[in-house]
């Protein structure tokens, strides 16, 4: 169980560390109603490397803190529940994206 708790504030760290980074490097700087592609994102995420150390940085001190305190039941029920702030973006994100797709992929046709 320490194991899925280690993994699980890993995760929460990972994907609020992921948005507060986003933030500041990128959407903070840019003027409102200003569209950014997939690749921004990408460059800044998964072709970046600082971010997949941070990523391993953010996994290590959810196995760190589990470690040194178990939490109470009332915590991981928290922590749960504002995990889906991020999934909920996560996931319009790749709805959007496949939307996108598919609009690319009706205008190749004609």
């Amino acid at each position: 169980m320490e194991i899925v708790k280690s993994l699980f504030l890993g995760i929460w760290l990972a994907s609020f560390g992921t948005l507060a980074y986003l933030y500041l490097a990128l959407y903070r700087k840019l003027p409102p109603s200003t569209a950014v592609g997939v690749s921004v994102f990408k460059a800044y995420m998964t072709h970046n490397l600082l971010w997949w150390l941070g990523l391993a940085v953010c996994f290590a001190l959810g196995f760190v803190i589990v470690k040194a305190w178990p939490g109470r039941p009332a915590f991981w029920i928290a922590l749960g529940v504002t995990e889906l702030f991020p999934v909920a973006l996560v996931v319009m994100f790749l709805k959007l994206a496949a939307r996108n797709r598919e609009v690319i992929e009706r205008m190749t046709v004609r």
